[in-house]
């Protein structure tokens, strides 16, 4: 006779029931894990011809959408890439012009910019909102639902207002809850391409780690294959790479920004960047991504192969002791610098590295040196000086001078993602001017331009993020009206 243990049976029920439980979890926490869905249409019913692409450099910024052209002209019908609501409606002499912004229930909103005119239905709520505001710049955020969109369905006309060279649009697809552009490549957006990126020129720099301070650049002379003729001899210390490279894409001649770079080193992978993803918060940092001033000097972007301390960028796929490389003397190394479009059309540069003889920093007590971890703050009996934590990216030498008026502050070739406060000693006041009274930057040509400027005590100060020339001056010249 077989007896029955209940107890038993109740615990293999439980069992089985926290095996489900678990197994339900872990499904719930893989779908929540896996990409958003998305099944996009184009903007325009025109070939995809772009004049920019993704991650772009320009000044100050990244591009963080495509450009596509539009044959020259204004007019063509511009559609909602899938079902959505208008999110918000932009009209603006500047920037992305007149423009809409359409939030998708996948969690991505798409962004359609330098527009000519909207739909009949949304241009009539953007004219109430003028009159009403009783002026053309405006921005709308219409309730969630208020503006219902439909897949492919016409919201504008192509265009060339804000801040555009020619008619084109600009679009953008960004993540919902975070606002960070994504590259539409990565959404099944193709283009042709089968040209491969351009590689202008290669640099090899060296570094006084301690100060930040880069020792010398020298360029790498390659073959038509990109291959080095001789192996290159630069100074055993702390080294990094850079390159100045730009990508063409079929049916234009648009030099358009590279995908990825990546940096070999001895047949391994010792650095790597890639444009899928930008932050709004973090678009300065592109003064740290590029060399600043070679920027200044030249006006060609040599894109940094290492990453400084201070740079909080997210593109960086892979960094090896952040692309730094440890020179030896009489050490050499095989190296590669990769730079590859989204298509997969390569150009790769190849050569080898020796360790010379060290350079030799003689000691200098007197230099002030400041830290990128820290705030740091430099007064004399008539100037001061305050830089916040985060301002720099790397350690950086300060020198100060004061001559016929003129403050020289620092070095303009160092860039600054946070504004620094200034003051200047007030050496004499008159009354009738004090109102006029401003603080002046002076280009190395003498010229004045506004930096601002508010009376506190003795002195008159201001914020700004660029180092150089100041002086107190006065602006008693009224505006022209032309």
């Amino acid at each position: 006779m077989q007896h029955y243990n209940h107890t038993s049976q109740i615990n293999k029920m439980n069992k089985l029931y926290i095996t489900i439980l678990t197994l339900v979890f872990s499904l719930n926490s893989l779908f929540a894990q896996a990409p958003k869905e998305y099944n996009f249409s184009s903007p325009l019913d025109i070939k995809l011809i772009l004049s920019g692409t993704f991650g772009e450099l320009r000044t100050n910024h990244f591009h963080t959408g495509i450009d596509i052209k539009t044959k020259g002209r204004i007019g063509f019908d511009v559609k909602a890439i899938d079902d959505g609501w208008v999110s918000r409606i932009n009209v603006s002499p500047y920037g992305y012009g007149k423009a809409i912004y359409i939030t998708h229930p996948n969690g991505y909103t798409s962004v359609y910019g330098h527009l000519n005119n909207f739909s009949p239905e949304i241009e009539r709520i953007v004219k109430k909102e003028q009159y009403k505001k009783e002026r053309n710049t405006i921005t709308i955020f219409p309730k969630k639902n208020e503006i219902i969109i439909h897949k492919n369905q016409i919201i504008a006309k192509s265009g060339n207002t804000g801040g555009s060279a020619g008619p084109h649009l600009h679009f953008e697809i960004r993540e919902t809850k975070t606002a960070k552009p994504q590259n539409p490549f990565n959404f099944g957006y193709k283009v042709q391409d089968t040209r491969k990126p351009t590689i202008n020129k290669s640099f090899v720099y060296n570094f006084d780690k301690k100060a930040g301070d880069i020792l010398s650049l020298k360029e790498i002379k390659t073959n038509t294959k990109g291959n080095a003729t001789d192996t290159i001899s630069v100074p055993s210390s702390w080294i990094g790479f850079g390159i100045d490279s730009f990508d063409r894409l079929d049916f234009a001649n648009n030099k358009n920004g590279i995908y990825s770079v990546r940096l070999n080193v001895d047949g391994e992978k010792y650095f790597e960047y890639k444009m899928n993803s930008l932050d709004f918060s973090k678009q300065r940092y592109i003064n740290s991504f590029i060399d600043y001033a070679y920027y200044k000097k030249n006006r060609r972007r040599i894109q940094k192969l290492f990453l400084e301390p201070g740079n909080k960028l997210n593109i960086y796929d892979f960094t090896k002791n952040n692309g730094y490389l440890h020179l030896e003397e009489n050490k050499s190394h095989s190296i590669e610098m990769i730079a590859e479009d989204y298509k997969g059309n390569k150009s790769v540069i190849k050569f080898v590295i020796k360790g010379g003889s060290p350079i030799v920093i003689p000691p200098n007590n007197s230099k002030v040196v400041l830290d990128y971890s820290k705030e740091n703050t430099y007064e004399t009996s008539n100037f001061k000086i305050k830089i916040p934590e985060g301002a720099l990216y790397n350690n950086a030498n300060f020198d100060y001078e004061y001559a016929n008026g003129i403050h020289k502050i620092g070095d303009p070739n160092i860039p600054l993602q946070k504004s620094c406060t200034i003051e200047l000693k007030i050496d004499s006041l008159d009354n009738n001017l004090a109102d006029k009274m401003i603080i002046a930057m002076v280009s190395n040509k003498g010229w004045e331009s506004y930096a601002g400027g508010i009376i506190k005590g003795n002195y008159i100060y201001t914020k700004t993020r660029s180092f150089g020339k100041y002086k107190i001056s006065y602006d008693t010249i009224a505006p022209t009206i032309k």
